[in-house]
């Protein structure tokens, strides 16, 4: 998975602003156990069942 890049953060919460939402950090850590929780749930198993779903090619190992 790729690293994430401090300004994506930053940029998200001006978009997220500019439509009147406002983010805290209590929401921001929610979000980040969340998506940690997704990250740890996810197999190759279930990687290329979605892949095969979406008709697209098997990742070459």
């Amino acid at each position: 998975m790729a690293d994430r890049s401090p300004d994506t953060g930053a940029r998200s919460e001006e978009i997220l602003a500019a439509a009147g939402i406002v983010v805290s950090d209590e929401g921001k850590a929610r979000a980040r156990r969340r998506l940690d929780e997704a990250r740890e749930r996810w197999t190759a198993e279930l990687d290329a069942q979605a892949r095969e779903q979406l008709g697209l090619p098997a990742r070459a190992a």
